[in-house]
């Protein structure tokens, strides 16, 4: 069931311009401008980018981590504008040298994956990786998807991290869980 999600999200294209409306909306955001911790992706061709954010973070110095491969799990690395980059596994931008963040640190997460629901499910690209990082912390979940990538209900299963927040280029959806995290933020 969910490899057969994954290759039809995998055909559904985003129209130009969806990648910069996405990181518009979330610029716009009043928790934005003031969550100081953050873990972002850097992302693959085939997803929703996230280099204006990842700009916006460090030109204001907020505290930034990203995946970074650790054998073969995943960890966080901060990051800083001056940190230098290679591709890694998957062909992903990785710092070459990123001290570790604790997952508890971090206040917004933003995460990649092939398709979401509107009640926060998400698919991602198979292994695990990232629900693993989630299931570290608390911050703030936020899933990037193309609209065309909405799916009625992606399958769960009891390893699987729900979003708080799904980002689109047409809008955000909250679930429940997101007002008290969002209360956390803005206090």
């Amino acid at each position: 069931m969910k490899q057969r999600l994954r290759e039809q999200a995998r055909r559904r294209t985003a129209p130009a311009g969806a990648s910069e409306a996405i990181q518009r909306r979330l610029l716009a955001q009043d928790w934005w401008a003031v969550a100081f911790r953050f873990g972002i992706y850097r992302s693959t061709p085939s997803e929703p980018s996230t280099e204006a954010l990842l700009a916006d973070l460090l030109a204001r110095g907020a505290q930034v981590a990203v995946p970074v491969r650790r054998g073969v799990e995943y960890g966080w690395g901060r990051v800083e504008a001056d940190t230098r980059w290679r591709k890694g596994a998957h062909g992903i931008w990785e710092p070459v040298r990123a001290e570790p963040v604790a997952p508890g640190d971090l206040r917004v997460v933003l995460v990649p994956g092939v398709a979401f629901d509107a009640q926060g499910g998400r698919l991602g690209h198979g292994g695990g990786h990232f629900d693993r990082l989630l299931a570290q912390g608390d911050a703030l979940r936020v899933g990037l998807c193309f609209e065309a990538r909405l799916a009625a209900a992606v399958p769960m299963e009891s390893h699987d991290i729900r979003m708080d927040v799904v980002a689109t280029e047409k809008r955000m959806i909250f679930a429940p869980a997101a007002a008290a995290k969002l209360e956390r933020l803005t206090g």
